[in-house]
């Protein structure tokens, strides 16, 4: 999934130049990081026990799952909280680290992380290069400017309309199956745009350049509960989706051990607790490459 939602955030001003991402964010659900399991650090790879850190690319800024404060720095999120949880459980320093989307994934195969972790889709395309530990399930959204509320009121209202989506992400997917549904009822095509960042779809979307945008459904109550966004969702909870945790397809030692990691915080409230903190729930067992059946 990937697809960043941020209308609040520009609105807001926060997208400014990165400070220190890097630098560790505090637990914001209140609970103490966990004590370290030696069995689950002695499932960890060879060069990670070595290393005693576990890197994580991510793409700021993308609401609940990493919020940043005015400088753009990392103060929270479901992103840095679980996976704060997930590192100490193993023994390990949580390091994570701000890149260009595009770049993401592709720093992830090359080794610059050991994983990416942003609110990821578990996608069968993303499964033919990668491996995907899941630990929540998400559902897209169609959002409009909140100047539209009460015009538009259902997905086929985006029939013979513009709609904004982020290059790269599976949102340019779902735009495209609602044009073809609008179609196939005898409808005119919606007519999608692909924009290269987050800000560009979302400047579309608040300057009436698109009439709707693809959203992630926590994304959008978030922006909207929490940051008063000026969007209103015209149609929710399409298209669902697993989301984890994104490793390399060859590094399946690390993906076993942070699904046991993860499998632990479940059982001992933990991932329930952080998840739960931003109203939203985690999956009632992680598992590996859910997608596609998964285990």
């Amino acid at each position: 999934m990937r697809r960043p939602l941020v209308a609040a955030v520009a609105a807001l001003g926060l997208l400014t130049a990165c400070g220190d991402p890097g630098a560790p964010p505090p637990p914001q659900s209140g609970a103490p990081l966990p004590a370290k399991d030696q069995a689950l650090h002695d499932m960890l790879p060879q060069r990670l026990k070595d290393a005693g850190v576990l890197k994580v690319g991510t793409t700021l800024p993308n609401l609940p799952y990493l919020l940043t404060d005015e400088d753009n720095n990392i103060t929270g999120g479901i992103t840095p909280e679980v996976g704060r949880a997930v590192a100490a459980k193993l023994g390990l320093r949580y390091e994570i680290e701000n890149i260009a989307w595009e770049a993401l994934l592709p720093g992830v195969a090359a080794g610059r992380f050991d994983m990416a972790d942003d609110g990821l889709s578990d996608t069968e395309e993303r499964q033919r290069v990668g491996l995907f530990v899941d630990y929540m399930q998400s559902a897209s959204v169609l959002v409009t400017a909140k100047a539209n509320e009460g015009r538009y009121k259902s997905v086929e209202d985006a029939c013979g309309k513009r709609i904004a989506t982020i290059r790269g992400t599976t949102d340019v997917q779902h735009a495209d199956e609602i044009s073809q549904d609008c179609v196939r009822k005898g409808k005119p095509a919606a007519a999608a745009t692909q924009y290269p960042t987050a800000q560009d779809a979302d400047l579309a979307l608040r300057s009436g350049q698109a009439d709707f945008q693809v959203a992630v459904t926590e994304q959008a109550k978030y922006a909207i509960r929490e940051q008063n966004a000026p969007i209103v969702i015209v149609s929710a909870d399409f298209a669902p989706t697993y989301v984890g945790m994104y490793l390399r397809k060859d590094d399946k030692p690390l993906a076993d051990a942070l699904l046991a990691a993860l499998k632990a915080l479940k059982a001992d409230g933990t991932l329930d607790r952080i998840i739960g903190h931003y109203g939203l729930q985690a999956l009632p067992e992680p598992g590996l490459n859910l997608a596609t059946g998964g285990s």
